[in-house]
């Protein structure tokens, strides 16, 4: 719940389309915040206040651009399924995860949003070589940066069940995953972990 002195902020959001993505937009959403779902459909997710949908393409550059433009932050879980991320001329799916920080960091950079929240389920992918050359491109980039660390989640919460769940007090099952996404939007609104990595699990 915003206070006097806390300011409305709009973020935009790829990985919509999972457990955590629904329990970040509730947490935004309840505390007054702007929510941007990107999305490859946009049709997949219906609006509500507060909730707007865009089409966006986390692997291309300019597309980010147009899609983060006017937000003051951006967060991506790259563990989600259905990112939105299909080759126009191929069709197939992309989950390159050098190209998706190259693309956030230049579409960003290009529109001036200056804070980037970047989720994964880093101890199971940072030993790959495209995982290792990304981390070293963002540790040398001045965006303000964080990762956050969080097991991959499924798809197959909603907003409404996590809403109704957290009405529901002692006998709420997924307050553990309420839990983190509060502890991400704390961070969004207070940063104290730039250019560091923090840790949500279990």
């Amino acid at each position: 719940m915003l206070n006097a002195e806390t300011p409305r902020l709009k973020f935009a959001l790829y990985g919509a389309h999972s457990d955590l993505g629904s329990a970040l937009l509730v947490e935004l959403l309840s505390r007054q915040h702007e929510a941007v779902a990107l999305l490859d459909e946009l049709n997949s997710m219906t609006a509500r206040p507060g909730l707007r949908t865009k089409p966006g393409d986390l692997f291309d550059p300019l597309s980010v651009s147009e899609s983060v433009a006017g937000m003051d932050a951006v967060i991506c879980l790259f563990n989600a399924p259905r990112l939105p991320s299909t080759d126009a001329l191929t069709g197939e799916s992309r989950r390159d995860f050098y190209q998706a920080v190259e693309a956030l960091l230049l579409g960003l950079e290009r529109v001036g949003v200056s804070h980037l929240l970047l989720i994964a389920d880093f101890p199971a992918i940072e030993q790959q070589p495209e995982v290792e050359a990304a981390l070293q491109r963002l540790a040398a980039h001045p965006l303000r940066w964080t990762l956050v660390d969080t097991p991959s989640s499924g798809d197959l919460l909603t907003i409404e069940a996590l809403a109704a769940a957290a009405d529901s007090g002692d006998d709420n099952p997924y307050r553990l995953l309420q839990r983190i996404a509060a502890g991400i939007v704390d961070e969004l609104e207070q940063p104290r972990h730039i250019h560091q990595r923090i840790r949500f699990r279990d």
